[in-house]
């Protein structure tokens, strides 16, 4: 079975989840093409190599800026995103054709469709959650989704469908689309469980676009000597980057795959963003931690206010950080125990193809 497999390019969160399964597609004998661009295309090249095929995607225009605006900034840009949506489905409809492709999965690419062959949408925000002077969206944002429902043989949620799952009102208690259209796989996440020590009381792991990882590595860093302990800082920077030294804190530029892996296994707790793959991450290990949403970005802020809610995870919004105090806070949280992991999530998703394609 030849698949073409659709990754954004907005950030390498997307690249993160479908790992699992693209590794399993190659696994099970399939081959496998990437339709990406930008760091996610480089990474994955170096991830497979000459295991699979790459073609360069369509790049949508980005959203994200330096000054928190990015649901304003979405608002504004859609039809030059929509452009972008309709250049890349003339450039996959040739794809299909001409490399004989099987099986289309994309993931958060509107595009990567073929309304003749198995197509599948993977995503977990079937609902945007708009900030108060756009909430007249909400409804409208989950229709833009309902628009592609004949585009897609299923739209695939990696997230769990009982109680709001980790993704609440994004992907749970949806106005327009049915629950034939969407299945729920639970979470994905390219870390695996480890036979190590936990011998790192705190793991920081910074992420995201300047300027707001430096903001909130100087104020992490201002507060970092009331942690006691063994405390790690990843600081989300390239390896050449100048390095910084805090008084008995290791301090890493940036982390690869395998000592990412290792580093998150070791930690007692977690103070991170709160993107969704890391979310997803520290529920694949069972890990509690303080959850910081970068300023501006809905999603972040609404996952936060969310899982605070459900008492899985702590948040605190990056103005008001008092580190001792919010871990404090934190640790009489439950953390959040999923009905299943990413080993079984990936077999769901390989029933719900082998359905489409008949076996």
């Amino acid at each position: 079975m030849k698949v073409l497999y659709g990754l954004c390019t907005w950030g390498l969160g997307h690249m993160t989840r479908s790992l699992p399964l693209m590794r399993r597609l190659i696994d099970d004998g399939h081959d496998l093409v990437i339709y990406t661009s930008d760091r996610p295309l480089l990474a994955l090249k170096k991830e497979f190599g000459d295991k699979c095929e790459y073609v360069e995607s369509v790049e949508y225009p980005s959203p994200y800026a330096k000054n928190g605006t990015f649901a304003l900034r979405l608002t504004l840009m859609m039809p030059a995103i929509i452009n972008a949506i309709v250049k890349e489905h003339k450039e996959i409809l040739k794809l299909s054709q001409d490399l004989d492709v099987d099986v289309l999965i994309s993931d958060s690419e509107y595009g990567v469709f073929d309304k003749t062959k198995p197509s599948f949408f993977i995503f977990h925000q079937l609902r945007y959650v708009p900030p108060d002077f756009l909430r007249i969206l909400k409804n409208q944002t989950e229709r833009f989704n309902y628009h592609f429902r004949n585009s897609f043989t299923k739209f695939v949620v990696p997230d769990f469908p009982n109680d709001g799952g980790l993704t609440g009102n994004l992907s749970h208690n949806l106005s327009y689309m049915s629950s034939d259209q969407v299945k729920y796989i639970g979470i994905l996440s390219d870390y695996q469980k480890m036979d190590v020590d936990q011998d790192i009381d705190y793991l920081i792991s910074l992420s995201g676009r300047e300027p707001s990882r430096s903001i909130l590595e100087k104020k992490i860093v201002d507060q970092i000597k009331v942690l006691k302990g063994n405390v790690a800082l990843v600081r989300g920077m390239p390896e050449n980057a100048e390095k910084i030294k805090i008084p008995g804190v290791e301090v890493i530029n940036y982390a690869g795959k395998g000592l990412r892996d290792e580093l998150m296994n070791r930690s007692k707790f977690v103070i991170a963003r709160s993107g969704y793959s890391t979310i997803m991450d520290m529920a694949e290990l069972g890990k509690n931690g303080l959850l910081i949403p970068t300023p501006g970005q809905t999603e972040q802020e609404y996952l936060s206010e969310y899982l605070s809610e459900k008492l899985y995870f702590h948040s605190v919004n990056e103005n008001d950080i008092d580190l001792e105090k919010d871990i404090e806070i934190a640790k009489s949280y439950n953390g959040y125990n999923p009905p299943w992991r990413t080993a079984q999530s990936v077999e769901k998703f390989m029933d719900i193809i082998k359905i489409a394609v008949g076996g």
